[in-house]
């Protein structure tokens, strides 16, 4: 009976010792294979993603056309902006964030930066330009000539990177 039960549990070490095995070595090609589909669908050669300089994200701006597009409030609307101008900065190798302003009344989204050298920045994708954000402060001030029909005192705000 101890013979059994001695041999019993050398075929289940062995056997869990296999499937261990077998479970890690599927994990590893999952993996591999994962990653090199995701670097031969655009990803880059690795992980190429980062922040920007301060100069980068200027210069990347300059560069990039969401800005022109035109203004509708049913089909391309603040989402849209701040959608295509992450993307468009991903697309660089630049990492942005989604930005969404709660107000009293309305929301609206936006992009930042976290820039190496000079830290958060925020952009008004429409105009490129360089805005505050911050409880309690008006947005649209920043930006010459755009006022706000309502209330557009920040009363929160979240970023998705």
């Amino acid at each position: 009976m101890k013979k059994l039960v001695v041999t019993l549990m050398i075929i289940m070490v062995f056997l869990s010792g296999f499937c261990l095995y077998t479970v890690w070595d599927k994990y590893e090609k999952g993996y591999t294979a994962g990653y090199t589909d995701g670097v031969k669908d655009g990803v880059g050669s690795g992980y190429t993603i980062r922040d920007p300089t301060y100069d980068e994200m200027r210069a990347f701006l300059a560069a990039d056309k969401t800005d022109k597009n035109v203004y509708n409030v049913e089909t391309y609307n603040c989402y849209d902006y701040t959608r295509d101008l992450c993307t468009n900065a991903f697309d660089q190798g630049y990492r942005a964030g989604f930005v969404y302003l709660y107000f009293k009344e309305s929301a609206h989204a936006l992009v930042c930066f976290n820039t190496v050298d000079k830290g958060l920045v925020y952009v008004e994708p429409q105009y490129d330009a360089i805005v505050n954000v911050a409880v309690g402060i008006r947005y649209w001030n920043d930006i010459p000539g755009v006022r706000s029909p309502f209330d557009d005192t920040i009363i929160r705000f979240g970023i998705i990177w």
